[in-house]
């Protein structure tokens, strides 16, 4: 959905902006000012939902939920070694640019759907650290009485997800930057696909010529098949 509507997320963000700012569609100082706010939007929309339309409405008001609540939020923020937290958080990140980079690739929505549902799915069987989805689950358990603070959660959980799921990112940014977009006309190729001309000799042209629709391709075209057939 945040894709589909081009909302904005923090970790899909940490793959798009340095990608902008290598290419230099944005400034470099873009990047931390995009981050920064995102962040900041993402984990006030992540604390409400987890305050105001689950605690205080009630929805989870008994057992087992509230008892799955807590636990869960010790297992993503407590358990585990900060090491740990970082290196699923790459896994994370990593998985969920590849649905972003994916979704760009694709024209309509169901394939957008399909694109993206793939490796989201793994991310989330995997039970890697999503920094944004943390934002949410675990101080849902802080607000039902888990036993954890506020700090040992930024300490442990938020900064080493916040970091393994910048190099997630950018392990699929860079080489994406390297491999297709240092040329992204491709000596033509790009407007072949997109159903352009195309000259040998010019690259893609504006459709009139490559296509035989005009008396100069019609007779280079005749030219060349009667040669072919001698």
């Amino acid at each position: 959905m945040i894709v589909l509507q081009g909302q904005e997320l923090l970790t899909s963000n940490m793959m798009v902006y340095p990608m902008a700012c290598i290419k230099g569609a944005v400034p470099w100082w873009g990047l931390p000012y995009n981050w920064v706010i995102v962040t900041f939007g993402n984990l006030c929309g992540s604390l409400f939902f987890a305050a105001i339309l689950v605690k205080f409405t009630g929805i989870i008001s008994t057992e087992p939920y509230i008892s799955y609540a807590k636990t869960f939020a010790l297992h993503k923020a407590s358990d585990p070694a900060w090491h740990q937290i970082f290196l699923r958080g790459i896994g994370c990140n990593w998985l969920v640019s590849v649905a972003v980079w994916q979704a760009a690739g694709a024209r309509d929505t169901l394939s957008k759907v399909v694109a993206i549902w793939i490796p989201i799915m793994i991310f989330v069987a995997c039970g890697y650290d999503h920094v944004v989805a943390n934002m949410f689950s675990v101080p849902l358990g802080i607000l039902f009485g888990a036993d954890l603070t506020v700090a040992a959660y930024i300490r442990k959980s938020l900064i080493a997800s916040y970091i393994g799921n910048i190099v997630g990112a950018l392990l699929v940014a860079l080489p994406a930057v390297y491999f297709y977009l240092s040329d992204y006309r491709a000596d033509g190729l790009r407007g072949v696909e997109e159903g352009e001309g195309f000259n040998s000799n010019n690259g893609p042209s504006d459709g009139s010529s490559g296509d035989g629709s005009n008396e100069a391709d019609r007779r280079e075209v005749y030219t060349v098949n009667s040669k072919r057939s001698q």
